[in-house]
C-alpha cells in the first residue's frame, strides 16, 4: 500500500460502525499473506509507525476541523489524487459490512449520505462512474474537502451509534475494548 491509500484504509478503519481489532485489519497491509520483513524488529517498527498513525487520526478526528485525509499531488497538473485514498477506504469498508449495513438502515440522513458520498467516489476511482456525472463537484481540488467531511460525519455517528457491550467503567490506563493493545486514555479515550 501507498501511504495514501493506507491512509484511506485506517481512516475507514477507525469509521467502521463496527470495531475491527488489528489482527484482522493489519494483515490486509500486505495483502493478507506473510508480512514482506526481514526481521521481526523490521515488523515491530513497521506495525508501531501504522499504529501511531492510526492513533493520530483517531486523535484528530476527536477534534472536529482539524482531520485532513493525506492525499499526493499530480507534480504536473497540482491536482488532487485523492483515488488511492478512496481505494484504501474502500477496502476498509469490506471489513465490517454489517455495520455499514447499519448505518444504511439508521435514519441517520447526514450520515448516510456521507457514506454515499464516499461509496460514489469508490464507483469513479473503480471507472463505473465519471466525476461529472455525480453532481458532486466539479474540480478535484475539492474532493479532499468532502472526504475530511464526510470521514468526520461517519466518526461522530459511529460514536453515538456505538453498540459494543459495555464492561463496566474503563478505567484510563486499562486497555483500550477496541483491539488497538494501546491504553484507554491513550487510543479511544481521547474521544
Amino acid at each position: 500500500m501507498l501511504l495514501s491509500e493506507l491512509d484511506g484504509f485506517v481512516t475507514g478503519v477507525i469509521v467502521s460502525p463496527e470495531p475491527i481489532p488489528p489482527s484482522d485489519w493489519l494483515p490486509r497491509i500486505w495483502n493478507g499473506g506473510e508480512p514482506p520483513f526481514e526481521t521481526d524488529g523490521e515488523a515491530e517498527r513497521f506495525v508501531a509507525l501504522v499504529m501511531r498513525h492510526h492513533d493520530d487520526t483517531v486523535a484528530s478526528l476527536g477534534r472536529p476541523g482539524e482531520y485532513v485525509p493525506l492525499l499526493d499531488t499530480d507534480p504536473r497538473d497540482g491536482e488532487s489524487l485523492w483515488e488511492l485514498w478512496i481505494e484504501g477506504f474502500a477496502l476498509a469498508l469490506k471489513l465490517a459490512p454489517k455495520g455499514w449495513n447499519r448505518l444504511r438502515a439508521s435514519e441517520d440522513a447526514v450520515a448516510k449520505a456521507a457514506l454515499d458520498g464516499i461509496v460514489t467516489l469508490v464507483a469513479v476511482a473503480n471507472r463505473t462512474m465519471s466525476l461529472d456525472e455525480t453532481g458532486l463537484i466539479a474540480a478535484h481540488d475539492d474532493v479532499g474537502v468532502f472526504l475530511a467531511n464526510w470521514v468526520q460525519l461517519l466518526h461522530e455517528w459511529r460514536l453515538e451509534n456505538d453498540r459494543r457491550p459495555s464492561e463496566g467503567k474503563i478505567g484510563r490506563n486499562d486497555r483500550c475494548p477496541c483491539g488497538s493493545g494501546k491504553k484507554y486514555k491513550k487510543c479511544c479515550g481521547l474521544n
